[in-house]
This record gives C-alpha cells, structure tokens and sequence, in this order.
C-alpha cells in the first residue's frame, strides 16, 4: 500500500507499507496507514519493563536458567495486567489510552497492594479495581501534541542524514492520525 500523510507542514513522502493483513475489510488501508506511526511507541514499553517495573539497576535474581524465565515471565505478566488495567480505564471515559500514565497505574497498583496484603476475596479485588481506576481517571495526562521528527542521527553510525541546525525547527503535524493519511492509488502498468 502506498500513501502520503498531509498536514505534516513539509512537502508530502512516499510511504509504502507492507504487511500480510489482505482483508481490506477487517483492516482498511487508512486505518493501518494510521497505526503505522505510532509503531516507536513500543519503544516506550520497553522502558516502562526496564526502568520503571522492575526498577533502575535491579537485575534478575534468580541463579538458574529456569528461575531466570519464571522471573521474566512475572515482570510480562505485571506488566500485562497494569497495561489492561491502564486501557480498560481510559475505555471507561473513551479516552485515548496514552492520557493514562503507566507510571501513575503502577504505583497505584502497587499502593493498593500494599494496603490489602493477604486480603483476596472477590468483593474486595472489584472494590480496589474500582478505586485504581477513579484513583487513575483523576491524573490523566495531557492530550498528546502532534510530533514530527525528522529521521537524522545525532552522529554518523547509522544510513539516516546526520542531525543539523534545520532539524531542529521540524516542521510539527496538524493532522492526526487517519485524516493525515492519502492512500495513493496505485498507477496502472504502461508498456
């Protein structure tokens, strides 16, 4: 699929996405064209497992290859349930689930935890699941700003442009998600 996202302030790109969804109906080309871009922010999961779940300078510490992967597993796990906490939250008031911090979900979690220890009747899991989300609805993050970067290095390791003075006054989208997309129609063959 081809495509071009407008309202970016600069002049228009060629993107071509590749992918094995071919049901246009389940998975429209805009919608998918969309959620391409923000694909960096499993950049941002990462750092929420590695610096704030598990804490800065912690290390696993298990010494055997299968308690290594038990402890693993536990950290995807947490991380699991909090992300599902995080969405069904923002879900509750048709929020866009990046206005919740992790953060915040995290420690509330773990203030709930500790407040309750032992305690696991099912009366008492929906009561805190409650308040975690009323606790949560009350810190919402700001609406996102629209961002554009330009794809530039800081130094020369890589095959993108090296970062310059210009780049540093990008041009910043006006358009979100979907009404940026163009999805170009593909040219027939000439022969």
């Amino acid at each position: 699929m081809a495509y071009q996202l407008n309202g970016t302030g600069r002049a228009a790109e060629d993107y071509r996405l590749v992918t094995t969804l071919l049901d246009a109906r389940r998975y429209p080309a805009r919608r998918l064209a969309a959620l391409h871009h923000e694909r960096w922010e499993a950049e941002s999961v990462f750092a929420e497992l590695k610096t704030h779940q598990r804490g800065a300078r912690v290390v696993l510490s298990s010494k055997t290859p299968d308690g290594v992967l038990q402890q693993i597993w536990a950290h995807l796990l947490v991380h699991h349930a909090l992300r599902e906490l995080l969405v069904r939250t923002a879900a509750t008031r048709g929020l866009d689930a990046d206005r919740v911090s992790c953060t915040d979900t995290l420690r509330s979690a773990r203030r709930s935890v500790t407040l309750t220890p032992g305690s696991f009747s099912p009366e008492l899991l929906v009561r805190t699941l409650v308040l975690l989300q009323h606790d949560l609805l009350e810190r919402l993050l700001p609406a996102r700003r629209l961002r554009s970067q330009p794809r530039v290095v800081k130094r020369k390791m890589s095959n993108y442009r090296l970062k310059r003075a210009e780049h540093h006054t990008w041009p910043q989208p006006t358009r979100t998600g979907t009404r940026a997309v163009r999805i170009k129609q593909p040219q027939p063959a000439t022969t």
